[in-house]
């Protein structure tokens, strides 16, 4: 049994593994103090892991589930992805600064869906990221995550409200929740289809993947994203394991 964990900048992924299936999905956020518990609680529910890989991008929320996971499973090995384990693709992308959650779902989906593939993640941050025809990870783009700038744009403001993201009310909004709402839903999308479209002419049959906690949503409204895999980076820890 291995359990897998993705610490992103907003939430906490984390799967159980058998083998190659994945038996139990778990999701924490919003509370950083006390995630490392709810994870130890969460644990405890179940088989313990033989053991445990975890890709980060924040290192005060690694610590903290560090410090309750080695109180918790005692003598259970715990990896953590670009310090004792290398994610197995070749990466044009500067070393010092490439996220290793980008590398991991750019390896699993070059394995699951084959290549040359485009990778959307709809995060803190949106991602796009790119593997070519001979399993190369190239690069991509970032930009602010669509709640990120949702946030943002009601902090930065006077007058403008707090707006929660969900699908959007016919497309001119009427109000100001709604004309921010659909802005996003509708600006966010439109965004995707110009750029996939820009990728689709670099790189002849172009597979596209969604991934993050916002892109079921987008996904609805960009034409060019076929298919969403909201565990893409728990499966591609599990892929380290081979």
């Amino acid at each position: 049994m291995l359990l897998a964990i993705d610490i992103g900048n907003t939430n906490i992924n984390a799967a159980f593994f058998k083998g190659k299936k994945l038996v139990k999905r778990m999701t924490f956020g919003g509370f950083p103090q006390a995630e490392g518990m709810i994870l130890k609680r969460e644990i405890s529910r179940i088989n313990k892991a033989d053991s445990i890989i975890i890709v980060s991008v924040s290192p005060k929320r690694l610590n903290t589930v560090l410090g309750t996971l080695r109180k918790t499973n005692k003598g259970i090995p715990i990896y953590i992805v670009g310090k004792h384990l290398k994610v197995p693709i070749k990466s044009l992308y500067n070393p010092k600064e490439i996220g290793q959650d980008r590398l991991v779902s750019a390896y699993a989906a070059s394995r699951l869906y084959g290549t040359p593939v485009l990778i959307v993640d709809f995060g803190t941050a949106v991602t796009f990221d790119v593997v070519s025809k001979n399993l190369v990870y190239l690069g991509g783009l970032i930009l602010p995550g669509v709640k990120t700038s949702l946030e943002s744009i009601h902090k930065k403001t006077a007058l403008l409200p707090e707006v929660e993201l969900r699908r959007a009310r016919g497309f001119i909004g009427t109000n100001t929740k709604d004309s921010i709402r659909n802005g996003m839903v509708y600006g966010y999308s439109l965004l995707c289809e110009g750029l996939i479209r820009k990728f689709k002419n670099k790189f002849k049959n172009l597979k596209v993947v969604a991934t993050g906690g916002d892109a079921k949503l987008i996904s609805r409204y960009s034409p060019s994203i076929r298919k969403v895999d909201a565990d893409l980076s728990l499966k591609g820890i599990s892929f380290l394991k081979d």
